[in-house]
């Protein structure tokens, strides 16, 4: 067992296990005050092992659909991290009475596979610039593989 640090939690791990990461994101009012909030940022890294980047967007809208139904405004573009690239895909749909646009970006770097989320209220004020932005920041430490041996 290595005790490791976990975004401020720490956990006694066994040794042969690794780490992949999932780190959500979310306005610190809302979540001070105990409120849903209007927007939030998932992120995971897992190991790639040779998919395809393609395939994985098309299982992902595959799932969507079938989790929500219908997805309106579906759009797909290249998305550079750096000199990495990657693809987004930004749809709308509702749950629970609620609509909502999210936006996903998947790339791959140094054998792992990162997929960045954005969920937006569709009365979330955040514009969209500033969630690319956002979305293009998120890079591997030490350019991957970085937790998972």
């Amino acid at each position: 067992m290595t005790l490791r640090i976990f975004n401020g939690i720490q956990i006694d791990v066994p040794d042969e296990w690794s780490d992949l990461s999932t780190i959500i994101l979310a306005p610190k009012k809302d979540v001070k005050e105990g409120n849903k909030p209007s927007i939030n940022l998932v992120v995971k890294r897992r190991p790639a092992r040779g998919k395809d980047l393609e395939k994985t967007l098309t299982q992902y809208l595959a799932f969507m659909k079938e989790s929500f139904g219908k997805l309106e405004d579906v759009e797909a573009k290249p998305m550079m991290v750096g000199s990495i690239k990657g693809k987004a895909v930004r749809f709308v749909t509702e749950a629970a009475g609620q609509r909502f646009r999210q936006i996903t970006l998947l790339y791959q770097s140094g054998g792992d596979e990162i997929s960045a989320t954005v969920t937006q209220l569709l009365d979330d004020p955040t514009p969209p610039k500033q969630i690319e932005k956002l979305l293009k920041s998120i890079k591997p430490a030490a350019g991957g593989v970085f937790g998972i041996r």
